[in-house]
């Protein structure tokens, strides 16, 4: 990773540099890199998070968009603000670069292979057993995608990381003022890579360090947009009711994993607030452009 790159992912936004609440815990360092694959994690301190919408909010969120989707929103009901322990979560997603290294590490078969793509869009297969795989030009960058959820978990635990839960994600993506966007609580088209908007090129994704603008309170890049993120959770509808009743844990089932922060290809406003919920089966895609954003707990002795 360049030096000039690096100084881009530790800088904090503006309204967080002089803040208290941003100060490590127990001595932990606000920012480390990750020896094994290079990704920069930053601290999220411990403290509540707003999660959830309220039924006026889901309302108000219809409105983002004349003649919009039909969706069942109540899976964001009801809001509630739940304590959150302090955790890691990386600053970009997972590139193409890191993934081929990955897959150039593991040597899978094409039966492990079939469980962690879908497919491999900006990434080239060995032309010859023992080969590496690699990025294509000019994507090297640019977020890995149509990985499932077992190629997200095995990425992460190849690294010695973890996927967020989606508690953690709800909490990196909106701070602890419970925004309704990663950046604030007004739209921006020009915050994030959406099927809306101006691209500028033929490209379905961007680099993950582009859009700095809409980056989150605690500085993290494109939790709206690019690609959706997977998260450890069983998905379950009612898992905002359990939470605001009391049980903290994330379900211990279910046939759906949780998806987050929508995609390049997702086109209404709604889509992208940080309360949105989806899931998908961990291994058929309803979506394509599902990608790997890495967590953990606390960083390794540096």
């Amino acid at each position: 990773m360049s030096g000039a790159l690096e100084s881009v992912l530790v800088e904090l936004p503006e309204h967080r540099r002089n803040s208290g609440s941003f100060a490590g815990h127990c001595g932990w360092p606000e920012t480390w890199t990750n020896p094994k694959e290079g990704s920069t994690m930053r601290l999220v301190p411990q403290g509540e998070v707003l999660m959830g919408s309220t039924p006026r909010e889901i309302e108000s969120a219809f409105a983002l968009d004349r003649g919009g989707p039909t969706l069942d929103l109540t899976n964001e009901i009801p809001q509630f603000r739940l304590f959150v322990p302090v955790f890691y979560i990386g600053v970009l997603v997972v590139t193409n670069q890191q993934f081929a290294r990955f897959l150039s590490e593991m040597h899978p078969g094409r039966a492990l292979f079939e469980l962690w793509v879908q497919t491999l869009e900006h990434i080239m297969p060995p032309c010859k057993e023992g080969d590496a795989y690699h990025a294509l030009s000019g994507f090297e960058r640019h977020p890995a995608s149509h990985v499932t959820w077992f190629g997200a978990q095995a990425y992460c635990r190849w690294a010695g990381l973890r996927l967020p839960t989606e508690v953690e994600w709800e909490k990196a993506a909106r701070g602890a003022d419970g925004r309704l966007f990663p950046w604030g609580n007004e739209w921006h088209e020009d915050h994030l890579r959406w099927f809306g908007g101006t691209r500028g090129t033929n490209e379905m994704t961007a680099p993950v360090d582009a859009y700095p603008q809409g980056r989150s309170p605690w500085g993290i890049y494109q939790m709206a947009g690019n690609v959706e993120e997977w998260c450890e959770d069983w998905y379950q509808s009612n898992a905002y009711v359990e939470h605001a009743a009391g049980n903290r844990q994330s379900p211990h089932d279910g046939t759906q994993r949780v998806l987050r922060g929508g995609s390049c290809v997702r086109q209404h406003r709604l889509e992208f607030r940080c309360a949105m919920r989806r899931s998908s089966s961990p291994i058929f895609l309803n979506s394509p452009f599902t990608g790997i954003r890495c967590a953990c707990d606390m960083p390794p002795v540096l």
